[in-house]
């Protein structure tokens, strides 16, 4: 069966001061969802491939690797004895100020003058 690809561009994460910050996606392919930690500030270049001919691309970055990232401490995982309601509570709000947190961190950044980059991104180590 034939199948098409096309281009769409990706979801505005925020901007601010005139810098513009785009989601990024697993694989760069829309449909398997974005990604919660990379993101591009060009709407053409994604962590899989840059369209923007700079190689390697220095528009993309993971959050965690900026200098005003504050990591949080995890709620414990939600396996054996530890697997009750008031864990699963403590992931929900985890996820929810995890998101709050990204966007503070990217905020002050373009604030502080760290975005947009001068240097490409390595991954954070899993």
């Amino acid at each position: 069966m034939p199948f098409q690809n096309r281009w769409v561009e990706p979801e505005l994460f925020l901007e601010q001061a005139g810098v513009r910050v785009f989601h990024t996606y697993k694989d760069d392919d829309l449909d398997q969802g974005r990604q919660r930690y990379w993101f591009s500030l060009h709407p053409e270049c994604g962590v899989a491939e840059c369209q923007c001919e700079k190689h390697p691309c220095q528009h993309v970055f993971d959050v965690r690797r900026l200098p005003t990232w504050q990591p949080r401490r995890p709620p414990p995982h939600c396996t054996g004895k530890h697997n009750t309601p008031e864990n699963h509570a403590a992931w929900e709000r985890y996820w929810e100020q995890e998101d709050a947190a990204i966007k503070a961190a990217i905020t002050s950044a373009i604030e502080q003058g760290d975005l947009p980059l001068k240097a490409p991104q390595e991954p954070v180590p899993a």
